[in-house]
């Protein structure tokens, strides 16, 4: 994976916790920004999903769709439980 360089401005609050944890933690602090924004990006791919399955489910005929499937698969399947 190639890398590139940026520039950001971010309060001195943070860049001095941040700084801080790095070095504590001996871990460059480009490596602790890359972790953080692959995190926040993860959480919004993740909350973008979520939101497409919350509009999907407002249509009633979907609701309904994915109920009759559910009813078709549990009636369909031979399901055995598990001793615990």
């Amino acid at each position: 994976m190639g890398h590139s360089k940026l520039s950001v401005t971010i309060p001195d609050d943070i860049y001095d916790q941040i700084n801080e944890y790095a070095s504590k933690g001996k871990i460059k602090l480009s490596h602790l920004v890359t972790e953080a924004l692959v995190d926040k990006l993860r959480m919004i791919k993740e909350q973008a999903y979520v939101q497409q399955v919350n509009d999907a489910l407002k249509d009633e005929a979907v609701v309904k769709e994915q109920r009759q499937m559910a009813e078709t698969i549990a009636d369909n399947t031979d399901v055995k439980e598990l001793p615990w």
